[in-house]
Formats: C-alpha cells, sequence, structure tokens
C-alpha cells in the first residue's frame, strides 16, 4: 500500500478532535482541517493538535482543497445530514459516526445520494475492530459453534456523577439522544456482525438517574430480538446502574458456545472463549486483530465535561485507526489489510432500522418487526 498521506477532514470537535484526528493519523491520512459551529472555539481547541486550518464552512473547504478526499462527520446524530451530503456532493469519501440518522427515512437518503454518487461510504462503528470483538465474529461466523441459538451481551457501568451534566443531544430523545442511540447502536451492529440480520425488537427503554430533570432520553435499555435464522437475542446496558461494573458477552449454538471473558472495568484486557466437543479453551488472539493498550488524550485542558472524559480515555483509538486503514485501502482501490469489514451505509441503514424499530416497541410495549432495508 502507498504510504502517500490522504487529506482528511474532520467535522466535530469532540469525538472527532479526540478520537478522529488521533486514528486517521495512525491510519496513513493527512489531516489538513477541522469543521466547527463555532469559529473562534474551533480555532482554540484545535491549536494544540497541529491542524493546520480551523473552519465552520465544510462546503468550502472542499471547494478549496482538493487534496481532501475523505471526510469523517462526528457532530451530534441530529446533525449528521447536512455534512455527509456537502461531502457527497462534493464527491468525497464519507464516514459517519453512529447514531447514523435522525430516522430510518433521512439514512435511506443518505445511502442513496452515496451510492448514486459512487462514493466510498462507511459507518463508524470502530468496535467491530476491537480484538475480542473481532475474535469472536470470526469464530461465530466461521461455524465454531455450529447455528447461533442465543446471543446475550449486558453491560452495566457504576457511572460517574449521575448528575452530571450531559451535551444536551444527548439528553434530548427528539435529538437521537440517550444510550440506547449512543451506546446501543454499538451492540446492535455487534449481534448483526455475529449473528446476522434482526428481524423483531421488543425494548423497554428506562431514566434510572435520579438527576437531570429535563433529560428525556434513555440511560438504560433491554432489548430483546431475533433473527431472520431464529436465533433469540438480549442486549442490555445502563450508563448509570448502582453496584459493581458488569460486562459479558455470550453466543451459544447448536454446536457449543463462545464468549468473551471481560475484566473488573472497561478496557481491561479481554480474553475469548471456546466450548465445543473437544471441551473448553481459551482461543488465541491473531496478530492481526491484537490492538495496543488505550493511550489517553494527552492535552488535558480540553478535557472540560463528563462526554469529553468518555471520549478522552483513547479505547476508540486504535479500532479506529483500523477502520480508517480499511476506508483508506478502498480509496485507493486496494484490497484492505484485514479480512474483516468495515460497515458501511447499508449497515448504517440496516442498525437505524433496529433502533426505530426499539424505540416504537418501548413506546407501544409490544414487539415491533424491523423495516428491511
Amino acid at each position: 500500500m502507498s504510504n502517500d498521506p490522504i487529506g482528511a477532514v474532520v467535522v466535530g470537535t469532540g469525538f472527532g478532535l479526540f478520537t478522529h484526528v488521533r486514528a486517521l493519523r495512525e491510519a496513513g491520512f493527512e489531516v489538513r482541517a477541522i469543521v466547527g459551529r463555532d469559529l473562534e472555539k474551533t480555532r482554540r481547541r484545535s491549536a494544540p493538535l497541529g491542524i493546520p486550518l480551523a473552519a465552520n464552512d465544510l462546503e468550502r473547504v472542499l471547494a478549496d482543497d482538493p487534496a481532501i478526499r475523505l471526510v469523517t462527520v462526528a457532530t451530534p446524530p441530529h446533525a449528521h445530514y447536512t455534512p455527509v451530503m456537502q461531502a457527497i456532493a462534493a464527491g468525497r469519501a464519507v464516514v459517519c459516526e453512529k447514531p447514523f440518522a435522525r430516522d430510518l427515512v433521512q439514512a435511506r437518503v443518505m445511502l442513496e445520494a452515496a451510492e448514486k454518487a459512487g462514493i466510498v461510504h462507511t459507518l463508524g462503528a470502530e468496535f467491530r475492530f476491537d480484538s475480542a470483538q473481532a475474535l469472536l465474529t470470526r469464530l461465530v461466523r466461521g461455524g465454531a459453534i455450529g447455528d447461533p441459538l442465543m446471543f446475550h451481551r449486558i453491560y452495566q457501568q457504576p457511572g460517574g456523577n449521575p448528575d452530571a451534566e450531559l451535551a444536551d443531544w444527548w439528553m434530548d430523545a427528539n435529538q437521537g439522544g440517550g444510550f440506547l442511540g449512543a451506546f446501543g447502536t454499538h451492540m446492535i451492529d455487534q449481534a448483526r456482525t455475529t449473528i446476522g440480520e434482526i428481524e423483531a425488537v421488543s425494548c423497554i427503554l428506562r431514566k434510572l438517574t435520579t438527576g437531570r430533570p429535563l433529560m428525556t432520553s434513555d440511560d438504560y435499555y433491554n432489548l430483546q430480538f431475533r433473527t431472520a435464522s431464529g436465533c433469540m437475542g438480549v442486549l442490555e446496558a445502563a450508563e448509570c446502574f448502582p453496584g459493581p461494573f458488569v460486562m459479558s458477552t455470550k453466543v451459544a449454538g447448536t454446536k457449543g458456545g463462545a464468549w468473551i471473558q471481560s475484566g473488573a472495568a472497561f478496557g481491561d484486557p479481554e480474553q475469548v472463549w471456546l466450548q465445543d466437543s473437544a471441551g473448553v479453551r481459551q482461543v488465541a488472539m491473531p496478530p492481526e486483530l491484537a490492538n495496543p493498550p488505550a493511550t489517553p488524550f494527552p492535552i488535558t485542558e480540553l478535557v472540560q465535561t463528563e462526554m469529553d472524559r468518555w471520549h478522552t480515555q483513547g479505547f476508540d483509538v486504535a479500532p479506529y485507526a483500523k477502520l480508517f486503514k480499511q476506508v483508506r485501502a478502498r480509496i485507493l482501490g486496494q484490497e484492505p489489510p484485514l479480512p474483516d469489514a468495515a460497515g458501511d451505509f447499508h449497515d448504517a441503514c440496516a442498525n437505524q432500522a433496529i433502533l426505530d424499530a426499539a424505540r416504537q416497541s418501548a413506546a407501544t410495549r409490544q414487539w415491533v418487526t424491523v423495516e428491511k432495508v
């Protein structure tokens, strides 16, 4: 693969600044610009990272700099549509964060525009390249446990200050906020990638925090589902649940089971285990899936909010660098370095359909059929 850098622009001065910039550089991109709503704030926040241009007009940035071939969008979900459509109109490859869109209708418009333009389009589902998740997916899809029967993932974090102020969009259901959108989309993508398409869901959404009186979104969800092949599943997560940290991922099948053995805290080293007719054993991590330990964002004066604290721990950087390397290869028309597929806007729409169905289920307290994409 050519070592010549490819120009990129990052849209968003939160997660985009903390994670995209570092991961893009590790993947061989040259970050030539960053775009935010507030020009002075964008200049102030980007200066310590040595980004050449801070701007508040993506269309102008793309018109002025033909060396930029990739746009990454890391704004709040309700603000994804405009920069994604601007990137597509300019003929640039685009990576868009999750949750992808306001709803499936909007998601489909972005997919159709990207397909019509013939550009490389990618969903920011970086945890497909988390070491343990990637290995578990390989095992299950490779037939190691037979036909999947049950998928179970639970994540309960004690949280920090349960009354700490979060970003406006995170607390507002109308802006796509809440833990189901922010974290559940990762779980949904992992389930789809590992065991196949989800056809129906039943969901509980709750607010557990006793603070944040203006919060209209969820901070807890329990999502039951069934796939087209008959596998059943449960996805549960809580942003702030009293008691110890809990994280587990297990898949049972007709010939055995596989699971991720997690540590006592998020980010602790994980192991992948397999049980079949030969017994129970740990599965060695392939070298190409191994990720280095997380390195926290080094510029501490930019870490100002609870959201910043979450996004600067560094757990996303190595998986995101792998995702960006997959994108880089596609832009160059080369074979990707890993056989594990990065998600695209088709996946984004499929995930959004499940998200929409889950919210409808929570409102009606009924099983809801997922709209086919």
